[in-house]
Formats: C-alpha cells, structure tokens, sequence
C-alpha cells in the first residue's frame, strides 16, 4: 500500500510540474518555400547582375500578407533611384538604369550587383522574424552591405511595429549600451561620445534599425555607417531569452 502510494505521488507531482510550463506552439499549417530569381544583363564586357532569393508562405489567410510585406521589403533592396514599386517592377527597372548609365558613361568601367537573400530566422506563436542580409556595388570606391529584420505576427499577417515587438525599450537601450561598450572594449568611466569612434545624434546612444530574431536569440545590428564608419563594419549584438524575458516579444 505505501509502494502504491508513493506511486500516485510521483505521478501527480509530474503532472503538475508538465502544466506549469509555457509551450510556444507554431501554426503547423504556415510553411515556407523558397522562390529564386537570378539574372544578368551585359553591356559590352560589363554586365549587371541580379540575384534574389525570399521565403515564401502558405496556408493560413495571413500567408498572403506576409508574402506582400517580404515582397514589399525585397524591391526596397533592389531601388537604384526610382521611386518604390513592385517588386517585378524594381527588377525591370534596376537593368533599364544600367543600360541608361552605360549609354550615358560609355568609358565607366565595372558592372553593377545586387545579391539580396531573405530567410525565415525565428517562428513562434507570437512572433515571425525574416532576417534580410543584402550586398551591392553600384559604382563607387567600395561594395555596400546589409542586413536587416522583418518582424510578423503570424496569426494576423501584420508586421509588428517597434512598441509590439519591444515591451521595455528602456531596458533593451540600456542592455543594449552595456553589450555595445563591451563589443567595442569602451574604456571604463568614458561616455561613448567622449570616446569619438562613434556616430552619435544629440540624444546619445539608441537602438539599430535592425532588430529581430535568429539563432534562437535576439539581435540588434548595426549596419556600417548607422553608428560608426565603414571601416567599423558592423556590430552584432545578441541576447538570450533569459536576459531579455519579458523585454521583448519572443
């Protein structure tokens, strides 16, 4: 009797600590395929090439909006100076500007590039990130490179806006600043605009443009020129769940 005893205890003590725990559940029917264009158009021995690669949902009613924001983000990436469009449209438009800048400068030497891959990096019952990393070269003295995030709700479709996806935006600026002093080996008791690497607006220091999930880890990105020069490249900063619990939207 005491044997059986003991038995129920346990089983009931299990139980108890199975329902205590929080599971994220994903929507089982939103899944991602991959859709690729890759294509190239020479003037002479230059040539202009293209090549884009993005996720693509199906399933629930909210798939038809995420794929619009993914698309809407894709043709920003490709813009050379026309006004935003469609991303069919940006396309056409990228090589019709290289056939124009080449009749226009028929002794420019060099080709244009655009390499632009956008992937699914998080997925949760609250939360979707795309992660965009894009590279080019226009023309210039070197190549530019970025990376950003789009933040989704994967129930509604609708991207979430800073205040949604961060719930303490004080805490994330100040945690932010302790990781971006240690990245950057900030000497103890300098203030950061004392320390004149960085580019920094009257308000002091603030959070990158890109902001998101990936790895299973929150990031924050800041691009070359965001916050320092181009030779600075760029600083990556990332926190676990534990540092940031209830910090943001995970």
């Amino acid at each position: 009797m005491k044997i059986l005893s003991f038995a129920i205890l346990v089983v009931t003590i299990s139980c108890a600590q199975k329902s205590g725990v929080e599971e994220s559940v994903v929507d089982p029917t939103l899944s991602f395929r991959t859709e690729t264009v890759v294509r190239e158009s020479c003037v002479g021995e230059n040539c202009a090439k293209l090549r884009l690669s993005w996720p693509v949902a199906s399933g629930p009613a909210a798939a038809g909006k995420i794929n619009q924001y993914i698309r809407d983000q894709m043709s920003l990436f490709v813009q050379t100076g026309e006004d935003a469009a469609l991303l069919d449209t940006m396309i056409v438009a990228y090589f019709r500007s290289f056939d124009e800048f080449k009749s226009e400068f028929p002794d420019s030497f060099g080709g244009w590039e655009i390499e632009v891959e956008a992937k699914v990096s998080y997925q949760s019952d609250k939360t979707l990130s795309i992660y965009f990393s894009q590279f080019s070269y226009l023309g210039g003295a070197h190549p530019n490179s970025a990376v950003s995030f789009l933040n989704i709700d994967p129930k509604s479709g609708e991207a979430l806006s800073l205040d949604q996806l961060v719930l303490d935006e004080n805490s994330l600026l100040k945690l932010s600043e302790q990781k971006f002093r240690a990245y950057h080996e900030v000497e103890e008791g300098l203030s950061l605009s004392e320390d004149g690497r960085f580019f920094l607006p009257e308000t002091g220091f603030f959070l990158a443009n890109a902001i998101g999930f990936k790895e299973g880890k929150f990031w924050v990105i800041y691009i070359p020129y965001e916050i320092g020069p181009y030779v600075m490249g760029s600083t990556e900063l990332d926190f676990s769940k534990e540092e940031l619990s209830g910090v943001v939207r995970w």
